[in-house]
């Protein structure tokens, strides 16, 4: 199963890109795969939401913080250098389990491999908790029998207030559209009290991914088709206003 890792901040159209991209390779018989990433800044509604219901525009716009939509559902998160982004993209999804089972089935890895750093993380459903706060929150795709899992660790602490993006966050909201599950968020660095490196939580992470599968990882990287795939994305969607702002 090949093995992607990238723990430079990336830019976040190309992050959300490659995610796609692998999952129409995965889908067209391409071999199934565990990424490893990181973005830069970027507010990432999920697909059926609206952006205005979701997000402070004048905020992000002032800082210069994209918002972007995603293929998955769910909700809102903020991507910032201290996320690590777990994706793992795999063959005949939908004939495996259900959504809901999928995200009992990670979850139940992801918070196993975790408690190495923090035995009091638990999940429920989509979500990653210490306590009551939210860790790390996941979402799903599917295309033709090929699922895309991804997940939103918060390792290092938000450089902005949540609540000055996400409206979620504030009293008062609400949506017609997919609405977020607003909770209180932590970050690992935050519940340990000093500073995890990304590389750390991937170290702890990967064998508990590889076991869960039962399936061993071998370090890749893109195709060639995969990669102009991926120019395509974000040149003609993740780079497209009327693709992210478009409810």
């Amino acid at each position: 199963m090949r093995f992607l890792s990238d723990f430079e901040p990336g830019e976040p159209r190309r992050g959300l890109a490659i995610d796609e991209a692998l999952l129409d390779s995965v889908r067209s018989k391409g071999e199934e795969i565990v990424r490893l990433w990181v973005n830069d800044r970027a507010v990432v509604v999920g697909r059926s939401q609206s952006v205005h219901d979701e997000v402070d525009l004048d905020f992000s716009a002032r800082s210069a913080i994209p918002v972007l939509r995603r293929i998955s559902g769910g909700g809102t998160v903020y991507h910032y250098p201290g996320n690590l982004n777990v994706s793992i993209v795999l063959r005949g999804g939908r004939r495996i389990r259900s959504v809901r089972e999928t995200f009992r089935f990670f979850g139940a890895a992801m918070a196993a491999g975790l408690r190495e750093t923090c035995s009091a993380i638990s999940f429920d459903e989509n979500d990653l908790l210490i306590g009551d706060a939210k860790v790390g929150g996941a979402a799903q795709a599917r295309r033709g029998g090929a699922l895309l899992y991804h997940t939103t660790l918060l390792v290092r602490p938000a450089d902005v207030p949540m609540e000055r993006l996400l409206l979620a966050m504030r009293p008062g909201y609400r949506t017609d559209y997919v609405p977020s599950r607003p909770r209180e968020t932590i970050s690992l660095s935050e519940t340990l009290g000093q500073d995890l490196p990304l590389e750390r939580v991937a170290e702890i992470l990967v064998p508990f991914v590889s076991s869960a599968l039962s399936r061993t990882l071998v370090e890749g990287v893109l195709t060639e088709e995969e990669a102009q795939r991926v120019g395509w994305l974000v040149e003609h969607k993740y780079g497209d206003p009327e693709w992210n702002r478009s409810l």
